[in-house]
Parts: structure tokens; C-alpha cells; sequence
């Protein structure tokens, strides 16, 4: 039955108003335009129009019911259809659908308020950006499949010196939706659990204290993993669905289902499901056909696919097509594509939710009516019970114990709460209506669009758990509810429940796995098992100066992080939330910053021992949701994104802080994407300027230097790039900056979208620039997320020095020979995952790279063949307080250690002793006025063997 829809509207920015400092402005390429296909569309618009159409109410519900998002939204489906209109057609679509949005039922004003709150309008926003082919205005992670290939063909070939250990946390799990109990153990101790972007784990010491998970496999295709199943019929034989279609904002697209034939040990994508980006849920029925639950763009593959053939084909048997070649009778109406739950009862009944931000439909396909037929297209009857207000998902579960005992819960469009609970007595023939757990809703903040799980007791209809933000339990069929988690006890977001037995319940949730052995009883406690199950989402990280193994590093829904030991360790927050970039001052390790979104921040001025907000006066809600951001470590000044046509300047950080917002007026509407501090100039930032809203349009990404970037008055230059030696394409999205510390004049700049050349050098200081890959063909077609240049003695392959380091999408890649689009790019990944890295830093203390990785934690890496004379020395505590250098002069200030006399010895970058001597142990200053600008490395050593050694900067 047809349902109304609502809307969802996305938040917009809103300008700043200050003033700006000086910049010099280099552009990364002009436009490319599509050509006009006007003929085409007008010879064809019914058909152009029922395409429309369909995508309309495919996704409608996304987009702000009002003439301008409209126009937004039909641009981007032109677009990502590859037409181009003209303005009377544009108008005529627009103005036409408008009127169709405005006759609708619009009551999101809730969900509104709190897409706002969160900035989840943001975080979407800046991760299809960042990532999306501007051709297409799609994000093609089918792509990364032809990576794969890529570096299977490099294998033999290359050789890589990078060598990485993983670094934690070992004690945060990260999100996970799926949760396997191996049926071959029966002790229960055999477990597989999904990680929504590291990948599948096993543990064959579940029920123990402190289980221990390994990876399977950090190099299949895709690591997206949403669902796992195992067939009854043949223990050995297991499933793997990938892609979480959920809409959440650090969502990962999948690359269909994984097939293991030997127990979990080895996994292959099945072929046939190379298309199915969003794999939802997976069953078996009892007939052995598989069944999967889709949200796919391509209208082929979606909706519920069912295969009669061990997965060889597929037909979709539930969901809206463009076109159905044989209809059933009697007429089957669907409302949407988007599949989302899936259950077989244990009397072989299959049931069926559709709608994702769409109309939510259930149905069932009855065992005793169609026996082997049970499942196959038009053997299907609507169930959805009825309902007042608009629904969008439907998250449905029989009771193994009777199974025409069916309980349904379904999001309320407007509040995101679940309002009502449904229980059937006989498999979905009549329902009634019970009142829902608080547990699934918290309020404003409700969100069963992303968390609703369900679960029912294999000996008792009547035991039921649910998810959503916490966890309810029912001993009473529903009639009564008692919420047995809080966030304290359990984390938060719930999206697996697995029943071992009456006593044993496994969750999965946004904070990895959860185990309870008494939920029989009365109060049942939960603890957490997810030593190993290291799937953390970083976004940032930074290092110490002088400890080796401290480190901060933000991550998604899980905190910034705090690493203080070697190894594999636990790790502790220093604030809530998400986490965004972090930053240590390199001279001392006393001021520490940690991020949340936008421009919100903590500081710590004692060295990480306890950080404190910079206030209301300084925070806001400007700038991207994961903000960049880059740290001035001698002048105590970090600069960051602001809203569109500004950065942000975050003065006197070591005491009272002052923000202030700065105008570009040459950015025109484009945001901050990417900081760097220019080591060669005080007071000199380089800026990224790309896309943040996707209302703009024909906007080239630009660089932007600034000198004086913490006062006015401004000078603004700018230059472009030589027609012909461009290939960014229209939007594409600056990720990454880097200034080469051996030479002022070389800089970096990475781009992170599919579908355009990714990486670009200037060797005089961005008057011009030369791609370094080919899109595709010395470097694959993937998003680019870091750049960093490599120390001059560096080997990265081989025996060659210096090089370039790249994140990726597939992990860290390296070249060691810069040659224009000719340069040959390696994968570098001995020991890390294919997993997106979002971030390298480089430490010159103990010559090694810290990688922060998007789904399995911190790597790192030592470098071999650097240069620098200095040994890795382990830092004497307070044999040194501090260096601090200026263009004239290096102060080092003693500490308080009973040493006579001090060898001091500095290096440059490429590893030459330019300086050498022995001195007492007082201050010192260290003439310097005369080398060039640029980074350079301090070592002193005690004669009770107390040792320090430490980078800077000469400006």
C-alpha cells in the first residue's frame, strides 16, 4: 500500500562576516564542461522525465522540500545521468516537482533540529565531496576493485622498505553489525564479528576473560562488512555482506558479498555481486536459495535479490523498478527500491522490510502456500500493519521457538522514534500495537534510522530485546519494558544481538562487541570483548616530541585518543565525541590541542594530563565537521577552516586564547579543505580552497599562500595553472598540503576525489604545477587523502633516497623517483591493511611515520636510510627544558639534572653535521642566522650518557 513521504532538510551554511589578511592565490586548473546534449533531451523526454522520476522517489526524501534544493537536486541528478538540460527544461522539471513536494505531508521539523545539532548534514555533505567523481556526482568505490587488481600485478615487481606494526587501541572495538557464533564449535567460543570498515575478525576464545580477535583478512577487496551468515546445510560455507546503506555519515560502500567455502579462512567476492554496494542483510532460506537485502543507485540491483543457484544469478523478487517485464497478478505496488531487513522463521516463512528514508512496506512469503517456490518473485503479500503517521525503516524478527510469533518496530519519519511496537500472533495475518521501550528513542536525539536491532529468546517468545540507542529487554511479549543498559555500561548505538543461549547475549554496537552470560536474570551486566577488535576510524593524529610511543588521534564516535605505550596497548580519552585532528607542540610536549567538529577544541597546557574547552568565546560551529586544521609550533597560533570564503586564526594558545575569522574575497564561495605552516616563513600558512557546498558550481579547487596570516591588510596574487596541463574536472576537492623541508620552493598538494589526477607538484613555489599521475594508470583511480614529502635519505623502494608518501583509500602508497605523470607509484603496505589512511606524520626523533588509518587504529613505520648521525636514543627526562629557535639564534634551555658538561651536535634535513661542540651544561644559544631556512635536527648528549634530540624550524 502507498504510504506519503516526508522530507528531510539538509542544514546550510551561513557566511561569515570578517575581514581578510594577506594571501597569494594559485589556482589548480578551470572547469571542465560537459557538452550540452539539448537535442537528446528534447527528442526524449518522456523518457528523460520517467528517469527523473524514478530517481525522484528513489531519494527525495533527502533533500529540502523547498524551489532551491530542488534546483540543487535535479542539477545533481542531470548530472549524475550524464545530460545536460536546457533552462527551460531545468525550470520546467523543477518548477514541476516542486509543486509535487509542496502538495506532500512535510513534518521533519525534528529530524531537522537535530540533523543541525549533530552536523550529520555536514559530515555527509563533506565525505561525498571529498570523495564523489565531479563528472558524475557519484562516489565509484566499484573502482577500487580495479586498485585491487593494480597492486596484485605489482606484487612480484616492487620493493617496499616499509614495514608497519600495528599500534591500537587495542580496547576500543568501533562499529560493528554483524556477529557470527560458529555453530561448529558448540562450545560457543568460536566467533566471527564484522567491522563496518576494518574487515572480518575471529576469535576462538570468546567466553573467555580477555578473548583475543585477530583480522582474517586485511587485504580483501572491500572491508566494509555489514552482515555474516553461515549455511546450516554446510557448517564450512559463509557469507560476508559489505557496504552499510544506512545514510550515516562514515558509511563505507561495499562491493557486493564474500564467500568462504573452508570455514572463514580464506574469502572470495562472488562475481555475480560485484554490483551490490549496499548489502543490508543475508539469509538462507530452507530451501538453501539466499536472499539479500539491497540499497543499490542502479535500479537492477536492489530491493530484495533472491539466487536458486548458490549465488551464480540473481533476480530481484521485492522493490521499485524502472522497468518490471513480467508484473504480477494480482498487482504487487511498491513504494521504494531500498531493501533493509530480511528473516526466515524457523517454519521456512521469509519475511521482508523495504524502506530506507522511504516509505517502509513488510511482507511475507509463506512456506505452507508456495514450498519450494517460497521467496520467488510475486509469492509475496504486503503485511505492514496500519499506521498514522509516515514510516521510513522496518526492522522485523520471528520467534525461533514459535514462529508465527512476529515482532516489528518501525521509524517514525518525523520524530526518528519508534512510537509503536508490533507483535503478531499469527505470522503477520492481524498485529497489535504495544508501547515502545525508551530504549529506542532518547528524545530529540532518537535515531532508529541508523540503530534498530531486535532479537527474540530461541526458548521463549515471550524474552525479546531490542536496540537502538540502549537496550530494553520484555519477559512479557511486549507488554511491558526494562531498559538494562546505559551509556555508561554499554556503548552506545546498538546494531547486532545474537542469541547463544538464555544466558549468553553477544552485542555489536558503534563500540565493537559486548558480552552477557547472566541476561537471564534479573539485572544482567554486560562486558566488553574487544581486545584485538581493533576497527577505530581516525581521522587525525599527532606524536610526541620526546616520548616515542604518545600519541593523540581523533576518531569517529569513539573520542580523541591518547597512546602512551609500546606496542599493541590500550589507549584513553581525553575528550568525548567525535574526534578530529589533534595536535602536540613539537618544542615541548606541553600544549596539546584535541578536536572535536568544526572549530571546537580542548587544550592541555601539562602535557596531556587533563584538557579543558578553549571556550565559547573562541569555539564554534563553523568550518567542516572533521576541520582541517595546522599548528604553529613557534608562534603558538593554529589556523583552521571557517565558513566559506574564510579561515580561522586561534591565537596565544598557551594563555589566554583569541579567535578570529579572516575573509579571502579572491576564494570566492569555496571553503577551507587543507592547512599547511609554511616552515620557511613565520607567520605563512598555505591554504587548500575547494567545493564545501554542493549548491556551487564551476569552481576549480585553489591554492591560496598567505603571508601575515594572523594580521591585516592583504595582498592577494594570483595565477593559475597552463590550460592543457590540468585534469582536476569540475569540484574536485583539495585534501592535503605539504612544503618539502629541504626546499622551500617544492610543495604537494593531493586531491581525494574519484576520477581525477590526485597528486600535483610545483617545484617554484606554485607558480606551476605538473600532475604526477596518470588517473588510473601509474597511480589507481582512488581517493588521495594525505601527501607528505619523503626525508631526502629516505628509501622508501629500493635503495633510491627521498620520495613522496600518499594516504589512500587502499592504504599508504610511495615513489622514491618523481617524473611527472610518468612517476611509478608502489603500494607500501607490508603489515597494514587496505584500509583508508587519512593521515601521515612524520617524526624525525626516531625517524619513523605514524599513520592514522579509517578502520584499524594507528600504524607505524620506521624509515630506513635516513641520514641524520643520530642514533634512536631514548630522551633523558629534564636533562633538556626546551629548544627554541628564531632566525637568528637556537636558545636551549638547561633542565635540572646534576650533568658537568653537554655534546651538541645539529643536523639539516638531507643529514649533514653543520654543527658540533662540546659545552657546559647551562642555556645556550646557537648562532644560526647564517644557514637556509628550512628543518633541521638538535642532538645533545650528557656525560652520564642523558641524551635529547628533537626537530625545528628555522623561518
Amino acid at each position: 500500500m502507498a504510504r506519503p513521504f516526508s522530507s528531510v532538510t539538509p542544514v546550510g551554511f551561513v557566511p561569515g562576516k570578517f575581514s581578510c589578511s594577506k594571501a597569494k592565490i594559485f589556482t589548480i586548473g578551470w572547469p571542465k564542461r560537459f557538452a550540452p546534449i539539448l537535442n537528446t533531451i528534447k527528442n526524449n523526454r518522456i523518457f528523460f522525465i520517467s528517469i527523473l522520476l524514478n530517481r525522484f522517489i528513489e531519494d527525495f526524501v533527502v533533500y529540502k522540500s523547498n524551489l532551491k534544493k530542488m534546483h540543487m537536486f535535479f542539477e545533481k541528478r542531470l548530472v549524475s545521468t550524464q545530460f545536460k538540460t536546457s533552462s527551460f527544461f531545468y525550470s520546467l522539471t523543477c518548477l514541476f516537482f516542486s509543486g509535487v513536494m509542496i502538495s506532500c505531508k512535510h513534518s521533519a521539523s525534528d529530524r531537522e533540529e537535530k540533523l543541525e545539532m549533530d552536523g550529520m548534514q555536514k559530515a555527509m555533505r563533506q565525505q561525498f565531496l571529498m570523495t564523489r567523481d565531479p563528472a558524475l556526482n557519484i562516489v565509484p568505490t566499484e573502482r577500487l576493485l580495479a586498485a585491487m587488481r593494480f597492486i596484485d600485478n605489482q606484487r612480484t615487481a616492487q620493493v617496499n622498505n616499509l614495514t608497519w606494526s600495528e599500534r591500537g587501541p587495542n580496547n576500543i572495538g568501533g562499529r560493528s553489525r554483524a556477529i557470527m557464533i560458529d555453530k561448529r564449535d558448540p562450545s560457543g567460543n568460536t566467533v566471527f564479528a564484522g567491522s563496518v570498515s576494518g574487515g572480518i575478525f575471529k576469535t576462538t576464545n570468546f567466553l573467555s576473560a580477555t578473548p583475543g580477535w585477530s583480522v582474517v583478512d586485511d587485504h580483501m577487496a572491500n572491508l566494509a562488512v555489514t552482515v555474516l551468515v553461515q549455511d546450516k546445510n554446510n557448517l564450512n560455507t559463509m557469507y560476508a555482506g559489505t557496504g552499510e546503506g544506512w545514510f550515516n555519515l562514515d558509511a563505507v560502500r561495499g562491493a557486493g558479498i564474500f564467500k568462504s567455502t573452508d570455514g572463514g579462512t580464506t574469502w572470495s567476492q562472488m562475481p555475480s555481486t560485484s554490483g551490490f554496494e549496499y548489502v543490508q542483510d543475508f539469509v538462507i532460506d530452507n530451501n538453501g536459495n539466499l536472499y539479500v537485502a539491497l540499497r543499490n543507485l542502479t535500479s537492477s540491483n536492489r530491493g530484495v535479490m533472491r539466487s536458486t543457484d548458490g549465488g551464480l544469478t540473481w533476480t530481484q523478487v521485492l522493490g521499485l523498478q524502472q522497468v518490471d517485464p513480467s508484473p504480477c497478478v494480482p498487482t504487487i505496488t511498491f513504494t521504494t527500491g531500498r531493501a533493509a531487513d530480511l528473516e526466515v522463521a524457523s517454519n521456512g516463512d521469509i519475511y521482508a522490510t523495504l524502506g530506507i528514508f522511504t516509505p517502509t512496506q513488510v511482507f511475507k512469503s509463506s512456506f505452507a502456500a508456495y514450498g519450494a517456490n517460497t521467496g520467488a518473485k510475486c509469492n509475496w503479500q504486503e503485511i505492514t500493519p496500519s499506521h498514522s503517521n509516515p514510516t521510513f525503516r522496518g526492522e522485523i524478527v520471528a520467534a525461533p521457538s514459535n514462529p508465527q510469533r512476529v515482532y516489528l518496530m518501525m521509524q517514525d519519519s518525523a520524530t526518528d522514534q519508534v512510537l509503536e511496537f508490533y507483535r503478531s500472533n499469527d505470522g503477520g495475518a492481524t498485529w497489535g500495537t504495544l508501547t515502545a521501550p525508551s530504549a529506542l528513542n532518547n528524545g530529540t536525539n532518537s535515531q532508529t534510522w541508523y540503530d534498530l536491532i531486535a532479537a527474540v529468546d530461541s526458548t521463549n517468545p515471550d524474552i525479546v530485546v531490542v536496540g537502538g540507542i540502549e537496550l530494553a529487554r520484555t519477559t512479557d511479549g511486549g507488554t511491558s519494558w526494562s531498559n538494562i543498559t546505559t551509556s555508561s555500561t554499554v556503548h552506545v548505538d546498538q546494531h547486532a544481538l545474537v542469541f547463544f543461549n538464555s544466558s549468553t547475549l553477544l552485542v555489536g554496537n558503534d563500540g565493537g562487541i559486548y558480552l552477557s552470560t547472566d541476561f537471564a536474570s534479573a539485572n544482567p551486566t554486560f562486558n566488553q570483548k574487544n581486545n584485538g577488535f581493533n576497527a577505530t576510524q581516525f581521522y587525525g593524529c599527532d606524536f610526541h616530541p620526546t616520548n616515542d610511543n604518545y600519541f593523540l588521534a581523533g576518531a569517529q564516535d569513539n573520542n580523541t585518543q591518547k597512546f602512551t605505550s609500546p606496542g599493541i596497548n590500550a589507549t584513553t580519552p581525553v575528550i568525548g565525541g567525535d574526534g578530529g585532528i589533534p595536535h602536540i607542540r613539537q618544542t615541548d610536549g606541553q600544549l596539546q590541542i584535541a578536536a572535536t567538529t568544526a572549530n571546537n577544541y580542548y587544550r592541555s597546557l601539562n602535557g596531556g594530563t587533563s584538557f579543558s574547552s578553549l571556550g565559547g568565546a573562541v569555539n564554534n560551529n563553523n568550518g567542516q565537521f572533521i576541520n582541517p586544521t595546522d599548528f604553529d609550533n613557534a608562534q603558538n597560533i593554529m589556523y583552521c577552516g571557517d565558513d566559506t570564503t574564510h579561515y580561522y586564526c586561534i591565537t596565544n594558545l598557551s594563555g589566554t586564547p583569541v579567535g578570529t575569522s579572516l575573509r579571502i574575497s579572491n576564494m570566492g564561495t569555496r571553503g577551507v579543505t587543507a592547512v599547511k605552516i609554511d616552515p620557511f616563513a613565520a607567520n605563512t600558512i598555505w591554504i587548500g580552497a575547494s567545493i564545501v557546498d554542493e549548491t556551487t558550481s564551476n569552481l576549480a579547487p585553489m591554492i591560496l599562500k598567505i603571508s601575515s596570516a594572523n594580521t591585516t591588510p592583504f595582498v592577494e596574487l594570483t595565477r593559475t595553472i597552463a590550460a592543457g596541463t590540468d585534469a582536476t574536472g569540475l569540484q574536485a576537492y583539495i585534501s592535503s598540503i605539504d612544503v618539502d623541508p629541504s626546499n622551500g620552493n617544492n610543495i604537494l598538494v593531493t586531491l581525494s576525489n574519484f576520477g581525477v589526477q590526485s597528486v600535483f607538484e610545483s617545484t617554484d613555489g606554485g607558480s606551476t604545477w605538473t600532475s604526477l599521475d596518470q588517473n588510473g594508470v601509474n597511480l589507481p583511480d582512488m581517493p588521495v587523502f594525505w601527501g607528505i614529502f619523503a626525508p631526502s635519505g629516505a628509501q622508501l623502494s629500493g635503495t633510491t633516497g627521498g620520495g613522496i608518501i600518499l594516504g589512500t583509500a587502499l592504504g599508504v602508497w610511495t615513489t622514491s623517483a618523481v617524473s611527472g605523470t610518468a612517476t611509478q607509484w608502489i603500494a607500501n603496505n607490508s603489515g597494514l591493511a587496505n584500509v583508508p589512511v587519512y593521515m601521515i606524520k612524520y617524526r624525525s626523533a626516531n625517524t619513523s611515520l605514524v599513520v592514522a588509518t579509517h578502520g584499524r587504529g594507528l600504524f607505524t613505520a620506521p624509515l630506513t636510510g635516513v641520514v641524520t648521525g643520530v642514533s634512536n636514543n631514548v630522551i633523558t627526562k629534564n636533562f633538556i627544558k626546551y629548544i627554541s629557535p628564531d632566525a637568528n639564534q637556537l636558545l636551549v634551555v638547561k633542565g635540572n639534572l646534576n650533568t658537568i658538561k653537554m655534546q651538541v651536535q645539529v643536523f639539516d634535513a638531507a643529514g649533514k653535521l653543520l654543527y658540533n661542540k662540546d659545552h657546559p651544561y647551562q642555556n645556550l644559544s646557537i648562532p644560526i642566522s647564517t644557514w637556509s631556512k628550512g628543518t633541521y635536527i638538535i642532538r645533545m648528549q650528557g656525560n652520564n650518557k642523558e641524551n635529547f634530540v628533537q626537530q625545528f624550524v628555522k623561518h
